[in-house]
């Protein structure tokens, strides 16, 4: 699901209706175009989840609200340093892609189809991961789980973790709706979307169903998306998963992409969890605007170079790497569970022979080597429910000490409504 974005603060020069001052806070200004902005971005994430987003009267009072909140705690991000890189917005650009079933130029386009600059949208992503950080920082390591807290809610919940552990093995036909679609152009895609699911019910196969109906290649191999759990599926396709049956064929539902067919090819219940696990350590460095991309890859081939004379990897890493994470114990990530890590990383670990060195990959963190040092399977079905429960806990408490904190930072705030009716 797309990332609600903050708002986006300007200085109003109050000639211009579209740019007036709404709301002053602290030493900034909210607009009127910052909370335009900001509707839109909310109504989209509405139309993501498949829900219909209030009458724009509430809507508008709510986002205004949060954008006071969220201003007040970038001022406190400020003060204490906290930001978020290039790098980092590139990467959570691509992890939401990924969760809406993108590319990233497709991603893009449906950002734009609905309203949004995608700029605003990456400045917006931007704030909200600095907040993120901030909360991380300032509350996150506050907040304690105890080990009864956590028997506690599995024995008061005893299906709530597991359902969310089910897996779904997928397979859809999508009839996207292209850029500047007319009426007449969304009614025969959405008349031919019914039609494939009527031939459907009439005995058509899905997989004739998808070789005739998706022409591209890249389009038919993209009709698999493999196995999901649910926590990994937008709301709008679990709704539409209901009462299907394993071969069965969800009814026909729109998107913001366009019209969907879904077929649940299998599920994989909750209960033993086999996950693959690998033993990985990694070098890593960080891009900066100081040094070209070109400076930093040749830098990490010399590193390659070294390890592949005959240096140790641990050794290498203790000196070179940039993960503080990790740069103490040699480079060391332990054993990490598959699908863990970002795409390009687990590509790279997939194509490793044991004690391998990889080539230098890019993750949104920079530039990395890697060596895999071994693989395993194992049952992390108990240890996975209590790392969830513990997980729900930590949102809970965190999310109940942000509200507090707001609510401090709001009362101590200087905050004036421009606008009279805004302010009643």
């Amino acid at each position: 699901m797309f990332l609600i974005g903050l708002f986006c603060s300007s200085f109003a020069s109050g000639e211009e209706m579209i740019n007036k001052a709404l709301v002053i806070v602290n030493e900034s200004i909210i607009t009127q175009a910052d909370l335009d902005q900001q509707m839109s971005i909310a109504r989209l994430e509405f139309n993501a989840s498949g829900r219909a987003p209030p009458p724009d009267s509430v809507l508008s009072s709510q986002v205004l609200e949060e954008m006071i909140v969220d201003n007040l705690l970038l001022d406190v991000a400020q003060r204490f340093g906290i930001s978020t890189t290039n790098s980092q917005v590139n990467y959570a650009l691509s992890v939401i892609a990924k969760q809406n079933q993108l590319n990233g130029a497709q991603f893009k386009a449906l950002i734009e189809e609905n309203g949004v600059r995608f700029e605003n949208y990456r400045m917006d992503l931007r704030r909200q991961l600095t907040i993120r950080q901030l909360v991380n920082n300032r509350i996150g390591r506050t907040i304690n789980i105890s080990s009864q807290e956590i028997n506690d809610y599995l024995l008061q919940n005893p299906y709530e973790i597991d359902e969310q552990d089910d897996k779904f093995e997928l397979a859809q036909i999508l009839i996207s709706i292209p850029a500047n679609a007319t009426e007449e152009t969304l009614f025969a895609l959405g008349k031919t979307a019914n039609e494939i699911y009527q031939s459907l019910m009439g005995g058509l196969s899905f997989d004739d169903a998808i070789k005739s109906y998706l022409p591209g290649e890249g389009e038919r191999q993209n009709a698999f998306l493999g196995l999901r759990s649910r926590s990994q599926l937008p709301q709008i396709f679990i709704d539409a998963l209901d009462n299907v049956e394993i071969g069965g064929v969800s009814e026909v539902f729109k998107s913001p992409r366009g019209w969907h067919i879904l077929k649940l090819i299998d599920v994989q219940q909750a209960g033993v969890s086999m996950v693959l696990q690998r033993q990985v350590r990694h070098i890593l460095l960080r891009q900066t605007d100081l040094l070209r991309k070109e400076q930093i890859r040749s830098r990490l081939e010399r590193i390659r170079d070294r390890i592949l004379a005959g240096e140790d990897f641990g050794s290498v890493a203790r000196l070179q790497s940039e993960d503080p994470s990790s740069r103490a114990l040699g480079g060391s990530l332990g054993w990490i569970d598959a699908g863990q890590l970002p795409v390009e990383f687990e590509q790279t670990l997939d194509a490793l022979a044991l004690n391998e060195i990889s080539l230098i990959f890019e993750t949104g963190a920079g530039l990395h080597i890697a060596q895999v040092m071994g693989r395993r399977e194992i049952d992390i079905g108990e240890n996975l429910r209590r790392l969830e429960a513990e997980q729900v806990l930590r949102g809970r408490k965190t999310d109940e000490a942000l509200e507090q904190w707001s609510q401090s930072l709001r009362e101590d705030a200087y905050v004036e409504y421009r606008t009279p009716l805004l302010s009643e």
